[in-house]
């Protein structure tokens, strides 16, 4: 498996395209841990250069800030919340 890295590759990876400011977050934040890991396991650094590496580990970042992002949301959403909770109000309506 040696692919060379490109959005398609991954779109293909998650199954779906992917905003360009998420897929920008996603590929920015993988370059800095790519540089971590080869300054870590310079011994590995041809597998963390390689387009197959990059490209899971893009993929599996746009599912974690996509995660983080919605778990923010519902956190935020939770300020908001009626009296009773939402479940509370469910049930007595």
């Amino acid at each position: 498996m040696n692919e060379e890295y490109s959005r398609e590759a991954v779109f293909k990876e998650l199954g779906q395209t992917v905003p360009e400011a998420e897929m920008q977050r996603a590929e920015s934040y993988a370059d800095l841990k790519l540089r971590r890991a080869e300054e870590m396991q310079p011994e590995n650094a041809k597998t963390y250069r390689s387009g197959c590496y990059r490209i899971i580990l893009v993929a599996d970042l746009v599912r974690q800030l996509a995660f983080s992002d919605f778990t923010i949301a519902l956190c935020q959403l939770s300020k908001y919340e009626p009296e009773g909770g939402i479940k509370g109000n469910a049930i007595q309506n």
